[in-house]
């Protein structure tokens, strides 16, 4: 459970109902939103955030892989398999909330996607995972901050994605021939073979006979 002593919040041993040994407590600090403390016992934290794809629109899925992990970097694995995201820019924020997440095979790393709001506006967007959110079931509780691709250590991932406009598919239709022009070809068509049988048979008629 959770107490909140002299103004932070602790983990608090149901079983034995005092503080454990060694309880490390962290503030949060983020431009996204006011945050409470976050507390761990082994600090635990999101190494790694990534969006796909990085063009997208309007009401389509996104997928999220990120990676947790220990302050020594050994692998995490997450109890329960639930996460929250924030999806922020200079004009815009949605959040979503406790949304399961499932690992990928990699120690460590999980996976799920969300849908993007069918009124998001076009432009540049960037995904965090939301402080505090991630849990071991061991009291350790992470990350410390609204995570993105920006504050992670590694420079290889990327939460930043672009929500362009809407695709419109257009379906184009053969035109159609005019009234009369497929009688009128096939006409034509016959009038030229005629001619041709009857230029062959003048041909052949004109030919001048063996002499005997």
């Amino acid at each position: 459970m959770l107490a909140l002593v002299a103004g932070s919040f602790y983990y608090v041993s149901s079983a034995v109902g005092v503080l454990p040994l060694a309880v490390s407590v962290a503030q949060t600090t983020t431009t996204a939103t006011t945050t409470p403390y976050c507390v761990y016992q082994t600090q635990f934290l999101v190494v790694e955030v990534n969006t796909l794809p990085v063009t997208t629109q309007a009401g389509a899925s996104l997928k999220v892989v990120f990676k947790v992990a220990y302050a020594d970097g050994t692998p995490a694995q997450l109890n329960p398999e639930l996460a929250d995201f924030l999806v922020l820019a200079p004009s815009y924020s949605h959040t979503y909330l406790r949304i399961p997440v499932t690992p990928t095979g990699t120690p460590g790393e999980y996976q799920t996607s969300v849908v993007l709001p069918s009124d998001i506006p076009t432009g540049t967007y960037k995904l965090y995972c939301i402080h505090c959110s991630l849990t071991d079931g061991k009291g350790n509780f992470a990350p410390n901050s609204d995570i993105s691709s920006d504050e992670t250590a590694i420079t290889t991932d990327d939460s930043i994605f672009i929500v362009g406009p809407a695709t419109v598919t257009t379906t184009s239709a053969t035109a159609a021939p005019p009234p009369g022009f497929l009688s009128t070809s096939l006409l034509v068509g016959l009038a030229i073979l005629v001619l041709i049988i009857i230029l062959i048979a003048a041909l052949l008629l004109r030919r001048p006979k063996k002499k005997e």
